[in-house]
């Protein structure tokens, strides 16, 4: 295991950002990550994990310890009746995992295609898109306690899922490092096509899986630019859930704005369309930082050299929907 030292964290995050780490070191297995938590004791900081730095604002200032950079791979693939168990390291990327359970026709991650980052990720983000969350297909994660060493299986339920957060987001949670997770996917065919992008699919009767992953990938082309041109981090901020009284009240006043039902008490609405038709802020760029003229949930770093300037600019959009709508809005990046 070798150990770099003064290392930028700007090199390992898409957004492009961030201060100088003391140390990094790259894990290829549950023995390395152990051989690294002892080194990171010795700085007497806890380490930093790392994955593919896709869902992640790394501060200016660095970090005073170890960061990890978890690549810990191997996919593995039991059927058991209609159900294929598929378990993946956490350093798997996860856009190939998805490729590969699509060209054997294993039904489930499809609608999850083309999303950066690595496997490790989805069970900490609650990964999702296009009607599809990986809460719905994760059966169990395995884990290693930062302070303890302790190797732990979470259960679905003991994850503790809700819309873009986990267990592992926690206080408590973010002592464990993920190692592994198991996906739990079917033989059968089942189209996921309730995401109104993907609705005119359903026309077609003779569906594949691949159509499906196609249709995603070309969807979020338009949407997303390329992670490899340009700094970003996809979507920056959640879509808001409000309760259906204060949903009902903004239809009002914005009878477009899109709502889909989360429960009996509260709607999620879509924030792209408020950015957009309410704030105005689609496309809007500042000191080198901007909302993609694609789509207005995805902000872009076109030339901020800093984490502060991406800062600023976020809490101005966060501000901005608040005076407009009285809404309060989460960033779906992980600040560090």
């Amino acid at each position: 295991m070798e150990v770099a030292k003064n290392v930028l964290l700007s090199e390992h995050t898409t957004l492009k950002v961030g201060g100088v780490a003391d140390y990094m070191v790259e894990v290829k297995d549950e023995s390395e990550l152990m051989e690294a938590l002892r080194f990171a004791k010795q700085t007497a900081m806890p380490p930093l994990v790392l994955g593919g730095g896709s869902n992640i604002l790394a501060s200016d200032e660095g970090c005073r310890g170890l960061v990890i950079k978890n690549r810990i791979k191997g996919v593995e693939y039991n059927v058991h009746g209609d159900n294929v168990y598929v378990s993946c390291g956490a350093g798997e990327m996860l856009d190939k995992v998805i490729e590969e359970t699509v060209n054997k026709n294993y039904w489930g991650l499809e609608n999850l295609s083309h999303i950066p980052g690595t496997v490790g990720a989805t069970p900490v983000q609650n990964v999702g898109a296009y009607g599809v969350e990986v809460c719905s297909l994760i059966t169990e994660v395995s884990a290693i306690n930062i302070e303890t060493e302790q190797k732990n299986i979470f259960s679905n339920e003991e994850c503790k899922f809700s819309y873009r957060d986990s267990y592992f987001k926690t206080n408590e949670g973010k002592k464990w490092i993920v190692t592994k997770v198991v996906f739990k996917l079917s033989l059968l065919k089942s189209p996921k096509l309730s995401y109104g992008a993907l609705q005119d699919l359903e026309k077609n009767k003779s569906l594949t899986i691949q159509d499906i992953r196609n249709e995603v990938i070309r969807i979020r082309s338009t949407k997303f630019p390329d992670w490899n041109n340009i700094g970003t981090a996809g979507s920056f901020f959640k879509n808001p859930i409000i309760p259906n009284k204060q949903f009902a009240d903004l239809l009002i006043k914005y009878p477009d704005l899109p709502g889909y039902s989360v429960d009996s008490e509260n709607t999620k609405i879509a924030l792209g369309w408020v950015l957009d038709n309410v704030c105005s802020l689609k496309g809007y760029c500042e000191n080198g930082v901007c909302l993609f003229k694609q789509q207005a949930l995805v902000l872009i770093n076109e030339s901020a050299k800093d984490s502060a300037t991406i800062d600023d600019f976020a809490n101005f959009v966060t501000e901005k929907v608040k005076e407009k709508i009285g809404v309060d809005i989460e960033r779906e990046v992980t600040k560090i």
